[in-house]
């Protein structure tokens, strides 16, 4: 995996946090679980935003997310909490998207060339990140 691909995958990455936060805070009832997802939005919108701005600088072109794979995340996600919307089943849920972004970003690691530091960096920021918000979402299980 080259440079390019590596920034593509990482912002992706990014975007589907920030799809599936902005997705689940509309039903959020405890302050604190907002307070937490809220953070986790602004750390995911920071690394998108250097990933972005990596592509643009290289004249790339910046791949977002399939518009399908985004709505079929967000109808997932709208019948799921019609079950449960509790604070517990939605840091459940969140923790479950998190854990399939890290398996995502470990593999990605393994499969680019490390050619570049900085990606490589911003990689791992981004793999550090989803493991934080893991850890941070567990208190509310």
């Amino acid at each position: 995996m080259n440079d390019i691909e590596m920034l593509n995958r990482i912002l992706q990455n990014a975007e589907m946090g920030c799809q599936g936060i902005t997705s689940i805070r509309k039903r959020t009832k405890k302050k604190a679980v907002d307070h937490v997802l809220c953070n986790q939005l602004a750390r995911y919108g920071k690394i998108y935003s250097a990933a972005n701005s990596m592509l643009r600088s290289r004249g790339a072109e910046v791949r977002h997310i399939n518009p399908v794979a985004k709505a079929m995340t967000r109808i997932a996600a709208m019948r799921d909490l019609q079950r449960d919307a509790s604070s517990s089943h939605i840091a459940e849920m969140m923790i479950k998207g998190n854990t399939m972004g890290v398996n995502k970003m470990v593999q990605h690691l393994r499969e680019y060339d490390r050619t570049n530091t900085n990606i490589t960096l911003l990689a791992k920021k981004m793999l550090d990140t989803e493991e934080e918000h893991i850890r941070e979402l567990r208190a509310f299980i």
